[in-house]
């Protein structure tokens, strides 16, 4: 502790004589910032002994989801970053780096001899509480994935953006948030429902046996696929047509062509130099075009260039209506949906021990489809799928088409009504001749609980 506080003091150009002296300074600057109270903190993984008796007159230890902040104390250097948010939790709080190596994945940066980091501290913890108070309060303990990642999104201000991450078989990450193996079927299930807008980040490939997508690309012999190739020089000939390697026309410091035995004197009228090829040093193919092919760094699988899928990753960031909704406002969302929908929403809104719930059924096909065979074809499948889906669900359900998706509202909604929702809505995809990619999510819960 000596040597801190001796570390601390040389870099604040003073005397600092106790863990006390050095926390009223960090207050005082808190104090200065808006930050008035001691803020509820949990450690991640755990506190280091060194820190805690100054840090435990600026933080109160607390634990569960009503706390101000998630110190991150990790001192591995290094231990991969990209799933911090998975274990720690916290997610409507923001998370302050200790140990300066977190960078993007923490919300700020705290060192106790670096006095503009108090600052910043400080302004942040603020804003998260801020936007927390401005968040609806049915989302600010919610345990539903979807709503946390959104609540998540709205209260720290971040986007859901995306940084190439080599340290992981998915090569991607999403700093601030949770893995990229958890985030981002969400994050895709919310752009179905229209809560987010996502925007193209990359395009990497997959390797088909482990799914990894850290591959090493090389260029390839086409006849045997090694990659054991050395380049030389293309010679012709201009007597016999030879087109052939120079190594097969030297012989010693003459060119003697190895078709027609020639020797050949005079560049640009015995021969000329077209260009280059490679030749293989496994088979001994001489080729001027080379294959692309991928070697997995994970499993070690060999696969050709088209062999490897294609995977596009995507940043999101939070629509306008996805915005009003977390904030309590149903006036704004309501406005993508169906009139006839609105109506029933707010006539069972007002029901006694409702429990009521909305799906969403969204088309995934419906842009190639109408690419692949005009938007009559569209119109005349979704027209037919419709049709089904309304005659199936008799009176149990009411369906009701908008302009950009369809909404079934169930008044009396239960597991096994919604196992039956999907069940109708799979086979009426199964009738179409062209396909519509139907997808359904649960889009709302509601209803008034009896007193």
């Amino acid at each position: 502790m000596t040597s801190l506080l001796a570390r601390s003091a040389l870099s604040l150009g003073g005397v600092i004589s106790s863990p006390e002296q050095l926390a009223n300074q960090v207050l005082e600057v808190w104090r200065e910032a808006g930050l008035n109270w001691k803020p509820q903190a949990r450690w991640f993984p755990r506190i280091p002994v060194y820190l805690d008796e100054v840090f435990s007159l600026l933080f109160e230890p607390a634990d569960g989801d009503d706390i101000d902040v998630i110190l991150f104390s990790d001192e591995r250097r290094s231990a991969p970053l990209h799933n911090i948010r998975d274990f720690a939790g916290g997610l409507q709080v923001p998370m302050i780096d200790l140990g300066g190596r977190a960078g993007e994945f923490a919300d700020a940066h705290f060192d106790l001899m670096e006095p503009r980091t108090w600052t910043e501290t400080a302004r942040r913890i603020i804003k998260f509480r801020q936007r927390r108070e401005t968040l609806a309060p049915q989302y600010r303990h919610t345990v539903d994935p979807d709503l946390q990642l959104l609540a998540h999104m709205y209260v720290s201000g971040r986007q859901l953006r995306g940084m190439r991450y080599p340290l992981t078989p998915e090569a991607v990450c999403y700093p601030g948030f949770m893995s990229a193996g958890t985030v981002v079927e969400i994050a895709e299930r919310l752009v179905l429902r229209g809560f987010l807008k996502k925007t193209f980040f990359d395009r990497l490939h997959e390797c088909r046996t482990c799914r990894s997508r850290r591959l090493s690309v090389r260029e390839e012999c086409p006849s045997c696929r090694s990659a054991d190739l050395r380049e030389t020089s293309l010679i012709h000939h201009f007597h016999c047509a030879a087109l052939l390697p120079e190594e097969q026309f030297r012989q010693g410091p003459a060119l003697v062509c190895p078709k027609c035995k020639r020797q050949m004197r005079n560049y640009g009228k015995d021969y000329d130099r077209p260009g280059n090829a490679y030749v293989c040093n496994t088979c001994d193919t001489c080729s001027s075009e080379l294959e692309v092919g991928f070697v997995c760094l994970d499993c070690n699988a060999r696969m050709d260039g088209e062999g490897a899928e294609r995977v596009d990753l995507y940043s999101y960031t939070l629509t306008d209506g996805c915005i009003a909704f977390l904030g309590g406002s149903t006036t704004a969302l309501a406005t993508t949906l169906p009139v006839s929908l609105q109506r029933e929403i707010a006539r069972v809104q007002g029901t006694i021990n409702a429990q009521a719930a909305v799906a969403e059924i969204r088309f995934s096909e419906k842009e190639a489809l109408i690419a692949g065979h005009g938007r009559s074809a569209f119109e005349r499948a979704s027209d037919l799928f419709f049709e089904d889906v309304r005659n199936r669900l008799g009176g149990a359900a009411s369906l009701h088409v908008g302009a950009d998706a369809a909404y079934i509202l169930a008044e009396r909604f239960d597991d096994d009504l919604e196992r039956e929702i999907r069940a109708v809505v799979a086979r009426a995809e199964e009738l179409l001749r062209h396909r519509l990619g139907a997808q359904l999510t649960i889009a709302q819960r509601f209803g008034s609980p009896a007193p």
